[in-house]
């Protein structure tokens, strides 16, 4: 009985921390992707091209998560008539995605 109750416990205890972890795993996306518009959207509007010319996909997105701010590193795709380029840029985002300052 008495070792019944210890597998009964562990298998509790380990099922907790999968789903804790699964659904850390999915913050963490759901982060990832307003970043991903955030930026988009910061492109669009503190550019002075012409977004029917120019058009911005964010690919990727790596960042760390501070105490007021997301540090982040996108992976960007820029087309712009036959020009066609994908670089790196790299800013920080407030928590709350309402303001974003691009360091290069």
């Amino acid at each position: 009985f008495c070792g019944m109750k210890k597998i009964t416990t562990i298998l509790l205890l380990s099922g907790l921390f999968f789903a804790c972890k699964r659904q850390a795993g999915d913050d963490r996306a759901t982060t990832a992707e307003k970043l991903k518009k955030t930026m988009t959207n910061f492109l669009y509007t503190s550019t002075k091209s012409d977004s029917t010319q120019v058009k911005y996909h964010v690919l990727d997105v790596t960042f760390y998560e501070g105490a007021d701010e997301y540090d982040c590193e996108f992976k960007v795709e820029l087309k712009e008539g036959h020009i066609d380029t994908t670089g790196t840029m790299v800013a920080k985002i407030s928590k709350d995605l309402s303001k974003v300052t691009r360091r290069y």
